[in-house]
């Protein structure tokens, strides 16, 4: 009787997990069909079963799942009040430090094997061509490509939040700050050998970072985003600019920019990304005073609302003594400060901020582009993609040929964690057709 009962439990229990496995498409094509919605299920024989087809199934009923839309949000919320937990796109350190997960992840894992082109990126790869070795290649070319046209490339690796605070990541870390090494570092001297010219910040924020136990200093990062304040952008447009003039790839310009101070609340763009009702209520943002610049010409140098981005220096100044010969190619680490961006992440504190349709300048004129033209003292033209510095913000070029005029530098500034993506993110792009 005894094994019967136990045999007895053990059938419910299978059933009712089945039941709780089946219950949740089933109520799915139940709520499909009560709205009078296309049922999703049935996509799957509209279409030949390929990796895409199915891939793009996966996500759409992903999207479109109810179970995920009620029960996931509450779920993340009660993860992150019990045990701090910020789910799959964010970490949280110390003194309410948040970081990007995946930015901590490529720290971790280093330079890996390339899996090859006609494997899926989900078969460990052994042996053969690293990532790194497939970025190294990529910029060589990219190189090559900008040489031929008399152009000039300079590389400027952006560090992620946890190479230069890894104590505010972890307390294990705190002993060894000056010792933690990016895997990034190593890319910077095989470019070097290859001929191509870098820009080191790793080294330079290290040593910012000493001074400041001397001489206390603003944060080169924002607590709760994954880039740097305007104190870190500063002092990489800085490094920049005085790089490019050693190796007379720009000279000491004359051109006077107007300043003015304007103070910014920003909001985390982590607590955009791990997208958990709730958790932005328990930070508070953070308050960062920004240098805004001002042009005499051209104002503030922003695209105005409707133009072209990139290459508004050139329309203003072409055929003048001030048309810019350095080209700026950035992901957002050249965006914040700079260009419009959603009001959810931040408000100027000032009335100095224009509306620019669904976004706002967070001050606006105030990022790398303008704080590199300023310590330049010449103007900067400037072309940018969020999150795609390592082959969409080529890709923009390759169709916008005029921005290429007269230019004698190009500046690419990609954030470190981009290395990760190997081959797969580093595609062939080819410059636009010269005019």
């Amino acid at each position: 009787m005894v094994q019967q009962g136990r045999q007895a439990s053990s059938v419910l229990l299978i059933l009712g997990f089945l039941a709780m496995i089946a219950g949740v498409p089933l109520g799915q094509i139940a709520l499909e069909l009560r709205r009078n919605e296309r049922v999703q299920f049935t996509e799957l024989f509209r279409s030949a079963p390929s990796k895409a087809n199915l891939r793009r199934y996966e996500k759409t009923l992903e999207e479109k799942s109810w179970v995920r839309r009620q029960v996931r949000p509450a779920m993340q919320w009660l993860l992150f009040a019990a045990f701090r937990d910020t789910g799959s796109q964010g970490l949280l350190g110390h003194e309410q430090w948040l970081f990007y997960r995946p930015g901590v992840r490529y720290l971790v894992e280093g330079d890996r094997p390339e899996p090859p082109a006609d494997r899926s990126i989900w078969v460990e790869p052994s042996g053969g061509q690293t990532r790194r070795d497939s970025v190294l290649q990529a910029i060589v070319r990219y190189r090559d490509q900008l040489k031929r046209r008399g152009i000039e490339l300079v590389v400027v690796p952006a560090p992620e939040k946890s190479s230069v605070y890894p104590e505010m990541l972890t307390r294990r870390a705190e002993a060894r700050v000056d010792r933690f090494r990016s895997p990034t570092e190593d890319l910077l001297p095989a470019l070097r050998r290859r001929g191509v010219e870098t820009i080191d910040l790793f080294t330079l924020f290290r040593e910012a970072r000493r001074a400041e136990s001397v001489s206390p200093l603003e944060p080169l990062y924002l607590a709760q985003d994954t880039h740097w304040t305007p104190a870190g952008a500063k002092l990489a447009a800085g490094a920049v600019a005085a790089r490019l003039r050693q190796l007379g790839y720009a000279r000491e310009g004359s051109r006077k920019y107007l300043l003015r101070e304007v103070s910014v609340r920003r909001y985390g763009d982590v607590l955009q990304m791990i997208r958990t009702p709730g958790i932005a209520d328990y930070f508070s943002g953070q308050t960062v005073r920004c240098r805004q610049i001002t042009d005499t010409i051209v104002g503030l140098l922003v695209a105005r609302p409707g133009s072209r981005e990139g290459g508004f220096m050139n329309a203003h100044l072409k055929d003048t003594p001030w048309e810019p010969s350095v080209l700026l190619l950035g992901d957002s680490f050249s965006r914040i400060y700079q260009t419009a961006e959603p009001p959810s992440l931040g408000r100027a504190l000032e009335p100095a901020a224009e509306a620019a349709g669904p976004k706002r300048l967070l001050p606006g004129s105030a990022g790398f582009p303008s704080l590199l033209a300023e310590a330049l003292g010449a103007p900067v033209d400037y072309l940018l993609a969020d999150g795609g510095a390592a082959t969409d913000v080529r890709r923009k070029l390759s169709v916008y040929g005029e921005i290429l005029e007269n230019k004698k530098v190009v500046i690419w500034e990609f954030t470190e964690r981009d290395m990760g993506l190997g081959q797969r993110g580093w595609e062939e792009v080819p410059l636009p057709p010269e005019l």
